[in-house]
């Protein structure tokens, strides 16, 4: 995928290993949350990932590539001298952008050089498609990432780059209408949605809707009071077990960083089975898991597939796994 660390811009220059670390610590002092780029003559370039000061991955920059670089060896990278340093401030969505287009599998590069209105055509098609994929739209003026999930997903991300500093939106297919009349290179990065990175923002994207129609569910059959209360406990598990979730009414609000497939995933098996066991002195646990039925047949099949497998196999709602793929 694309080298998202070229376009943060330097503040310091030929500064020494140690002189990296103070502005690590200062980072952490800071609560920061956005990327740091080193760079070094003798060397690729590295960017870190920092979320409220903590340093969640550290990324090796390659000419045509980015690798995740272990834990344990990030003393050895940072080990060198004649660095320039860089730092770029992103919200949490930002960042779970660049995780997507920094870890997520390249299949194939498609060039592009299209005006906004035959981007508009290109995007609604690539949206279809069954693979996902990542656009980098620029021009002199310009450096626009755009991720599509593929599989019809309506939502569009974007992480713009310019004036030494970085903005994240969510939008639709039509999103180059607002773009100025202009003739764009547009370079396409089809990835695979198998891979792990793609699967977790995929099921972020399945779970918000899942949570907000089993609440209203609930709410419809044992009443707004009750509810509210179910909210509260469930909010007070995820906040108790360290996951920065809240669930309200209207659903879950996710501001936890999840940095595997298998992480994120154990979170959603183990609050459907919380939601669960909480929702059943009410409701009944038949009943229980009939809302979770009617709710995944109103999902668009690829997304109930994926939640059922990922999910309701794991969580030991048997009926409501057999039901969703009949």
């Amino acid at each position: 995928m694309p080298n998202l660390s070229a376009f943060i811009p330097d503040s310091h220059r030929n500064i020494s290993a140690g002189y990296v670390e103070t502005l690590i610590q200062t980072r952490r002092e800071d609560l920061f949350t956005g990327l740091m780029r080193l760079s070094c003559p003798s060397g690729p370039s590295l960017m870190f990932v920092f979320l409220e000061g903590v340093q969640l991955k550290l990324y090796r920059c390659l000419e045509d590539s980015v690798e995740v670089v272990s834990r344990q060896s990030w003393f050895d990278e940072l080990d060198q001298s004649c660095i320039s340093a860089g730092f770029i401030r992103l919200p949490l969505d930002g960042l779970r952008f660049v995780r997507v287009a920094s870890e997520a599998p390249v299949v194939r590069v498609e060039p592009h050089t299209l005006r906004p209105e035959g981007l508009i055509d290109s995007a609604k098609k690539w949206s279809l498609e069954p693979e996902p994929s990542i656009l980098h739209i620029h021009s002199t003026a310009m450096n626009k990432y755009c991720l599509l999930a593929g599989q019809a997903t309506p939502i569009v991300e974007e992480l713009s780059f310019g004036q030494g500093d970085a903005r994240f939106a969510i939008n639709d297919t039509s999103f180059s209408q607002t773009l100025p009349r202009d003739s764009y290179s547009v370079t396409r990065y089809v990835s695979s949605h198998e891979h792990d990175t793609w699967r977790e923002y995929e099921l972020r994207l399945a779970f918000g809707p899942l949570m907000r129609m089993l609440l209203n569910r609930f709410s419809e059959l044992a009443g707004r009071t009750l509810t509210e209360r179910l909210c509260e406990r469930l909010s007070t598990w995820t906040r108790t077990n360290g996951w920065n979730v809240a669930v309200t009414g209207n659903g879950i609000v996710n501001r936890h960083y999840f940095d595997t497939l298998q992480s994120a995933v154990g979170f959603y098996v183990d609050l459907v089975r919380y939601f669960q066991s909480e929702a059943s002195p009410a409701l009944g646990a038949r009943m229980t898991d009939g809302i979770s039925r009617e709710v995944l047949v109103k999902m668009d099949p690829y997304h109930r597939e994926l939640l059922t497998h990922h999910i309701y196999s794991q969580s030991g709602a048997g009926g409501v796994t057999s039901a969703a793929r009949r």
